[in-house]
């Protein structure tokens, strides 16, 4: 069964992406940026979460993530073994897991930090607002 896309939208003659098409045109352009850093979209998300959150558990993680927690371990197992995040286990319940960036995944959230405002200069001013993004040059 193919899946079923939703029409372009035209507006004053001009044919607009829907917001679902412009966020995926996204994700593409965000891939490509971390490509030369050999990082996955995935595997930047949690680089970047933990760079704001020094002390995270999985679980966490995987709710700001919104995806569920071996989804997170895989992810963070994958960066442990390239010695971006290392991982502990809590003293009062062995069950959770602290994660935290390495100095070399905190450098490396740094790069993909750097990555983030030319993928969002690409949006235009109308799907920063139906994207619910703060104004171009402001910081959210």
């Amino acid at each position: 069964m193919l899946p079923v896309m939703k029409k372009r939208v035209v507006k004053n003659g001009h044919e607009h992406l829907t917001t679902l098409e412009r966020v995926l045109q996204l994700h593409g352009q965000f891939r490509r940026s971390l490509d030369p850093l050999r990082v996955t979209p995935l595997q930047a998300a949690v680089l970047l979460f933990l760079r704001r959150h020094s002390a995270a558990t999985m679980t966490d993680a995987a709710d700001a993530l919104v995806v569920r927690v071996p989804t997170v371990s895989e992810v963070v197992n994958d960066l442990v073994r390239k010695r971006w995040v290392t991982k502990r286990y809590s003293v009062e319940d062995r069950r959770v897991v602290c994660v935290q960036l390495s100095r070399r995944g905190h450098a490396l959230a740094l790069q993909i930090e750097e990555r983030v405002p030319q993928v969002n200069a690409t949006l235009a001013e109308e799907e920063r607002k139906a994207l619910g993004m703060s104004p171009k040059g402001s910081r959210a």
